[in-house]
C-alpha cells in the first residue's frame, strides 16, 4: 500500500529478457517499420504517465488488433496455433529455468506482500526441488483491451491471487480512476480507523474498520476510494478485528511509563531504543517505508498511531 520503488537495473533486465518474446514477424512491412527496436524498448519501459500517449500513437496506426494480441500476448489456450502460444506474455508467464520468465522478475522485485491489499504474502520461491511460488502479475491496464502493454514493466503489478483473480478480475482500472502502485502512494492518501473509539470497545461487534482521508487531494482520494471499493478492502479488513482488539489490549498493558522502565532496566532495550520496543509491542515495523514487508502492517501501524502506541 506504499508506492513501489524500483531500480532501473531491474527494468533493464526485464527489457533484455522479454524483448524477443514479441512476435514482430506477424506484422506487415508498414507495421514492422513502426515497431522498431527503439519503439519496442519504449513500449516495454514506458512509465504509467506515458501510457496514454503511447496508446494514442499505436491506435492511430490502425494495426490489426488480432495481430497485436498474437504478437504481444500469444495465442489463447484453446487455440490450435501451438507455436503462437509461446509468444509474448504467454511465454513470459511459463516456467523455464534457463530463460527469463515471470519468476525472474518476481525474484528481482522482492515484493513480499501484495501492494494492492497489504494482506497476503507474495514472496517468490524457486529451488532445485522444483518447488515454485510467485505473485500473480496483474495487468493494471487490461491486456485484452491494451495488448501492446501486456509486456510493459509498469503495467505488471505483483499481486496476490485474491486481488488479481477474484476481486479485480476483469474490472477496468485506469490511471484516472484508480491508484497505480508504481505511481501513487495509497499510504499517504488513506488511513485505517474505526467507527467507534477503540478504547471504548471490547468486542468485535462494537466497531467497524474503515478508512479516513490523510490527503486533501480530491482526485487522489477518489482514486483511492475506487481501489477500496473494487478490491473490497474494508470488507477484507473487517475479518481482522481480532488484530485491532489485540492492539487495544497492548495499549492497556504498555503505556509510556512501562516503556521507560524497560529502557531503564533492560540492557538490550537500552541499546536498541524506544522504537525497537514499540515494534516488538506491535509485532510490526514502525516505519512507513517497511509497510510492504509484512501483511497487515498498514493496519497495525495506523491503529497503533491512533492509540498513541507510536
Amino acid at each position: 500500500m506504499i508506492k513501489i520503488l524500483v531500480d532501473d537495473s531491474i527494468v533493464d533486465e526485464f527489457y533484455t529478457g522479454v524483448k524477443d518474446y514479441i512476435r514482430l514477424n506477424l506484422f506487415s512491412k508498414k507495421d514492422k517499420d513502426f515497431f522498431t527496436s527503439e519503439k519496442i524498448e519504449e513500449i516495454i519501459k514506458c512509465k504509467p504517465n506515458e501510457f496514454t500517449k503511447l496508446h494514442n500513437e499505436i491506435k492511430s496506426k490502425r494495426i490489426n488488433f488480432h495481430k497485436l494480441k498474437l504478437a504481444f500476448i500469444g495465442a489463447q489456450a484453446n487455440s490450435k496455433n501451438k507455436a503462437g502460444k509461446a509468444n509474448g506474455y504467454n511465454k513470459f508467464s511459463t516456467k523455464k529455468s534457463d530463460e527469463y520468465r515471470a519468476y525472474n522478475l518476481a525474484d528481482g522485485l522482492k515484493i513480499d506482500v501484495c501492494p494492492y491489499c497489504n494482506k497476503n504474502y507474495t514472496y517468490t520461491i524457486m529451488n532445485t526441488s522444483k518447488q515454485y511460488t510467485r505473485p500473480d502479475f496483474d495487468h493494471f491496464l487490461s491486456k485484452e483491451k491494451y495488448p501492446y502493454f501486456a509486456l510493459s514493466f509498469y503495467n505488471l503489478i505483483p499481486s496476490c491471487q485474491i486481488c488479481n483473480r477474484t476481486l479485480k478480475h476483469t474490472t477496468e482500472f485506469t490511471l484516472d480512476t484508480h491508484i497505480h502502485p508504481y505511481q501513487d502512494d495509497f499510504n499517504s492518501i488513506k488511513k485505517f480507523t474505526t467507527t467507534k473509539p477503540l478504547v471504548l470497545c471490547n468486542q468485535e461487534n462494537e466497531f467497524e474498520i474503515i478508512f479516513k482521508n490523510k490527503s486533501s487531494d480530491k482526485l487522489q482520494i477518489d482514486k483511492a476510494d475506487k481501489n477500496i471499493k473494487d478490491l473490497a478492502l474494508e470488507l477484507q479488513y473487517n475479518r481482522h478485528k481480532d488484530i485491532v482488539l489485540e492492539l487495544k489490549d497492548r495499549y492497556d498493558l504498555y503505556n509510556d511509563t512501562s516503556i521507560q522502565i524497560m529502557l531503564k532496566d533492560t540492557k538490550i532495550f537500552k541499546d536498541k531504543g524506544e522504537e525497537y520496543i514499540k515494534s516488538l509491542i506491535m509485532c510490526s515495523d514502525t516505519k512507513d517505508k517497511n509497510i510492504n514487508k509484512r501483511p497487515l502492517s498498514k493496519l497495525i501501524k495506523d491503529i497503533s498511531e491512533e492509540l498513541e502506541l507510536l
